[in-house]
């Protein structure tokens, strides 16, 4: 299982991550000759991109990924109460020099604008909205009622990312991302867990014509046909902001994909 120390303005981390290569799921180290696509996981399961790691036909490339503060295997310092996009960029950022990674496409559901020569594109999932978030989540988790973490904010959380009807295999990944956020997430952290699930989201803020300008690389937007959570008309409204800010971008609409599309809809 690897991992990797770095130290940033917010603290020290040791990061876990995963190299998947055309001819190893979990390798030691990238293929020089290849492309790297750098994979950021979003809210609560860190696993989301196992099918694309998991299956040959889609691992053509050099594939990384890693998990967030409070999120999988990766352990840190406690978080600073400014704990925002910005932040968590500083420290993707470290986590590439640490790997030593070249510029990469980045697969990623939230963009943040820092250091545009990082990026040779990016690909953008399952917009998230700027308005603010309902709060009902975060306080479910630390309940004082027995079952309101278990039968109510568990599987809120996984009919977010997965729909209304899961399938055995976002079962499984919802179940045992479940417990890796019961460590995480235990007591004696909820205030790392809201700094880091929902005050990460309702601190996001819209980036200006001038921040987007900056965006030197291709960008392309998912939306997932089936996702509930957020309509089109959020990736619509940041197109044409990327658009007003001259970026190439493209977007697509993958039919009866849920919110979280890569799990069941890689090969689209």
């Amino acid at each position: 299982m690897p991992f990797v120390k770095v130290s940033t303005s917010t603290g020290n981390i040791k990061f876990h991550y995963t190299i998947g290569t055309p001819t190893c799921s979990n390798a030691k180290t990238i293929n020089a000759g290849l492309p790297v696509l750098l994979f950021f996981h979003a809210l609560a399961f860190h696993n989301v991109f196992h099918s694309p790691f998991g299956d040959p036909l889609l691992r053509k490339f050099n594939l990384v990924t890693f998990d967030l503060r409070y999120h999988g295997e990766t352990t840190c310092d406690t978080l600073p109460n400014k704990y925002e996009a910005e932040e968590a960029a500083e420290e993707a950022l470290a986590l590439m020099d640490a790997l030593q990674l070249p510029p990469c496409h980045f697969i990623a559901m939230q963009i943040v604008v820092t250091k545009p020569e990082k990026a040779l594109s990016i690909l953008l999932m399952s917009h998230l909205c700027l308005e603010e978030v309902r709060t009902e989540m975060n306080n479910l988790w630390y309940s004082p009622h027995p079952e309101a973490q278990s039968d109510v904010a568990f599987p809120g959380y996984s009919q977010f990312a997965f729909g209304g009807e899961l399938s055995n295999l976002a079962l499984a990944l919802a179940s045992y991302c479940h417990s890796c956020n019961l460590k995480n997430w235990d007591s004696d952290h909820s205030i790392e867990y809201t700094l880091a699930t929902y005050k990460f989201v309702i601190r996001r803020r819209d980036y200006s014509q001038d921040a987007l300008s900056w965006i030197a690389c291709p960008v392309k937007l998912l939306h997932g046909g089936n996702n509930f959570a957020y309509p089109e008309s959020y990736m619509q409204e940041l197109v044409h902001n990327l658009q007003q800010a001259g970026v190439n971008v493209s977007w697509l609409t993958v039919p009866n994909a849920p919110h979280y599309l890569c799990l069941e809809h890689g090969p689209q």
